[in-house]
């Protein structure tokens, strides 16, 4: 009787799916301020700060990486750039994006780049449209869902 029940236990915990319960992580603190960058800091300087903000952070490797190329393309790491149709900074937000930095930074001129970046990874973290970004496992998807996501508004 003893072997019956002990195999009846066996037979269904090997039947039994044991799904593991998804990983959830506490949000991150913002890193500490950067140093003040001037205007003119060289574009080195800037992509080890924006790669240093974003590790901080707590984001994964590839995904900083991906973020710093994002830069490059929007700005040439100039957090000061103004572009094309009124897109500022970084990341070249404009539009609500941009008013919406502003009003997170407290300024309407060029926000510091910590500012900059503390903005970037709040839209990151809380706006469903950047969902796509957080699915990605690697550099080259996540560069696409930036520049879908941060380009567009959506993924």
């Amino acid at each position: 009787m003893a072997a019956w029940i002990s195999l009846t236990l066996l037979m269904s915990a090997c039947s039994s799916e044991v799904v593991a319960p998804p990983v959830v992580t506490a949000p991150q603190q913002p890193p500490a301020p950067a140093p003040q960058l001037s205007v003119s800091a060289p574009p080195d300087r800037v992509r080890a700060e924006i790669v240093r903000w974003f590790t901080a952070a707590g984001y994964r490797e590839f995904r900083v990486e991906a973020l710093a190329e994002h830069a490059k393309i929007e700005s040439g790491f100039r957090p000061c750039a103004a572009g094309a149709a009124g897109l500022r900074y970084t990341f070249q937000w404009g539009g609500k994006r941009l008013q919406r930095l502003y009003e997170f930074a407290g300024a309407h001129q060029c926000p510091p780049l910590d500012k900059q970046l503390a903005f970037a990874d709040n839209e990151l973290r809380t706006e469903p449209d950047y969902s796509c970004f957080w699915q990605t496992t690697t550099k080259s998807a996540a560069l696409a869902a930036l520049r879908r996501g941060f380009g567009h508004g959506r993924c």
